[in-house]
Parts: C-alpha cells; sequence; structure tokens
C-alpha cells in the first residue's frame, strides 16, 4: 500500500482573520480532499486557534515536501533553511522597514531579516509562488528561478457571513461612511485617508472614516495617528475599530460608501478584493500591487491630490450611473479571484512538484 503523500505548511503566525493564515486553512483543508496528510505549524499561535495549527517546533522532518508561507524573516524561517526537503515557497511580500518607522522593534526587525534572507531560499526552493506579479519580481531579483503567479486564495465565508447587527444599527443611520481596512501600520497611510475624509467633510461635513485592522505591533505610529485625527479636528469622526470579527467586518462592508486605500505598499492588497465582492466602491493610490489586483477596476489615485480625491467622491454619491459602472467594472474583476478557479491553479502546482 502506497504512503499518502504529504504536505504541511508553515507560517510565521497562526492569528484569527490574518489573510495568510486564512489561504492557510483554505489549502489544508483543500490538500487533505486531494488526499494529502497536510498540517498547518506556526511559530506563534493565537490561544483561540490551538488545536487548528500546530507549534512548528513539534514538526519532524523526513525530506518530505513543505509549503512555507513568507512575510517575515524569524527563528522559524532560519529552522526551514536547515531542511533537507523539497521546499515550495509562498511568497506575500515583505514591508521594507523604511516604511515601518515607529512600529513595534519585533516587526522592523522580522522585516529587515525577511529582505535580507530572501535570497537565501532561492538554491533550496523547488517553487516559489508570489501572489502578484509585482511580488515575483521580488523572487527574481532574489535569484528564484522557478517562480509562477498565484493569487491569494480569499475564504468565502465571508461574503457568506451574517452581519453583525449592531455594527449595521450603528454606522447605517444617514452618514456616508470612508472604509479602510488594514492592520495600522505606516505603510498604510491610514493619516492619508484621514486628510481624503478631511477634504471631502469641506463638501459633506457628516462624512466619517472607519478603520478596521489589528493595532498590535503598531506602536508609536498607532499613538500618533490618535493625535493626528485631534489636529484635524476629526476624533469623533475617524473610528479605530481595532480587530473585527468575521460579522463585524461584513457589517463594515455594508454599511460603507466606498473603501479608501493610500497604502504605499501592498504585495497583494486583499481587502480591495472584498470590497469589489461586497459592491463597495474602491479609490486606491497607485503604489505597489494595488494596480494589479484592481486590473483596470476602481478609481485608481496617480496623486494625493485631496480635493480632487474629495470631488471624486461627492460623484460617486451623488451620480448613481457613475457609481454603478465602477461597481460593474468591479465585478468582472473580482471573478479573476474565485477560490474555486485559483485552487484547481493551486492543484496543478502541486502536481507539478509532486512528480518531479
Amino acid at each position: 500500500m502506497n504512503k499518502p503523500l504529504s504536505l504541511h505548511q508553515f507560517v510565521t503566525g497562526a492569528m484569527p482573520g490574518n489573510a495568510i493564515y486564512n489561504e492557510a486553512v483554505i489549502m489544508r483543508d483543500a490538500l487533505r480532499r486531494w488526499g494529502f496528510r497536510a498540517e498547518i505549524y506556526a511559530e506563534r499561535i493565537h490561544p483561540s486557534l490551538r488545536g487548528a495549527a500546530r507549534p512548528y517546533t513539534r514538526y519532524r522532518p523526513n525530506g518530505e515536501p513543505v509549503l512555507f508561507h513568507y512575510s517575515l524573516g524569524s527563528r522559524l524561517s532560519d529552522d526551514l533553511l536547515q531542511l533537507s526537503g523539497p521546499l515550495i515557497l509562498r511568497y506575500h511580500n515583505v514591508t521594507p522597514p523604511r516604511l515601518m518607522a515607529g512600529m513595534a522593534p519585533w516587526l522592523r526587525d522580522g522585516a529587515a531579516k525577511g529582505r535580507r534572507d530572501l535570497p537565501l531560499f532561492a538554491a533550496r526552493t523547488s517553487l516559489a509562488l508570489a501572489d502578484s506579479a509585482y511580488n515575483q519580481r521580488d523572487l527574481t531579483a532574489a535569484g528564484f528561478e522557478r517562480t509562477a503567479v498565484l493569487p491569494l486564495i480569499q475564504p468565502e465565508d465571508l461574503f457568506q457571513a451574517q452581519p453583525a447587527p449592531s455594527f449595521l444599527a450603528r454606522f447605517r443611520d444617514g452618514r456616508v461612511n470612508l472604509l479602510f481596512v488594514g492592520r495600522i501600520a505606516p505603510n498604510k497611510r491610514q493619516e492619508d485617508v484621514m486628510k481624503t475624509l478631511y477634504a471631502y467633510r469641506q463638501i459633506n461635513p457628516s462624512a466619517r472614516l472607519l478603520l478596521a485592522g489589528s493595532e498590535g505591533g503598531a506602536g508609536m505610529y498607532g499613538r500618533w495617528l490618535r493625535r493626528f485625527a485631534r489636529q484635524y479636528d476629526l476624533e469623533k469622526d475617524v473610528f479605530f475599530l481595532g480587530q473585527v470579527t468575521q460579522a463585524e467586518l461584513a457589517a463594515l462592508y455594508r454599511a460603507s460608501h466606498i473603501f479608501v486605500c493610500m497604502s504605499e505598499h501592498e504585495g497583494f492588497g486583499n481587502p480591495l478584493v472584498e470590497s469589489m465582492r461586497f459592491d463597495l466602491p474602491v479609490m486606491a493610490y497607485a503604489a505597489a500591487a494595488v494596480p494589479e489586483t484592481l486590473g483596470g477596476a476602481g478609481i485608481l489615485v496617480k496623486e494625493k491630490r485631496y480635493p480632487v480625491i474629495a470631488e471624486t467622491i461627492h460623484l460617486l454619491q451623488t451620480d448613481e450611473t457613475f457609481r454603478q459602472a465602477v461597481i460593474a467594472g468591479q465585478r468582472e474583476r473580482a471573478a479573476a479571484f474565485q477560490q474555486k478557479k485559483l485552487l484547481a491553479q493551486f492543484q496543478t502546482y502541486v502536481s507539478q512538484r509532486h512528480r518531479k
């Protein structure tokens, strides 16, 4: 009797709502359906996920292939470099440390190590899967020879979730809601989203901004953002909601009127796709992988001219024909990220690696 194939995954952190961990779960479940032995091993595990993910120190290597979700340098990355078996590297990008000023030292150090150590994995990797062509260029520059693009795979349950009634009641009150979803971090440029709100409030004084995202590791930057909001007299109109539940996130997407992204660095931009799937118009700064992820949909901002951005938001709110045209383009683009389609690509890559 043939021994079952195995493909275990490694992530730096197993955290609820984390896009990388969510993808690892989708991949694990698919691998099991395809007859593989598949577990998720992590360096850090949230208490609610103990049992779903295993401490990576419990892994016992035996020369089998493994898949590493690469996003930070750490002790885990050092240890995986020492394995002798085939390695598939899933590259989610590493934020340049220069864009992380004010964040917790462990995050800045992990980013610096992640970018510094990436070339070390080139010779060890049988296949490197980037979640955008933008990320693939990082791999090529680091010396990887066998690369491919596989967009980030999203869970479907967010789009089927019952929105949290408390959030709907709180934010569906007739005011225009600008939304941004993403961890509190300097590269995300939440202050530039606040500037957008400030400019738009010159047209619509009741508008507000909803910021959903973890503040873990935000350090001085998180505190500075609150001072920034006070400086612009926005402290009552900018809501720092922290890490939200799936039901709360679904409610935010449904209660908001536009998704505003002013980020300077995105390796993919998962909330852009989520917004498109929720029929929420997207306005995003054209940096890093953002234009690629939007693929001609949404509204790309080439320059951060806030009065112009505000006028465009106003147009979206007052011209229904324009709004519906934006939504129609986003629906068409969002179809490229269907989970079934992306899992079929993933299965092809896995099968090719195991035949070698």
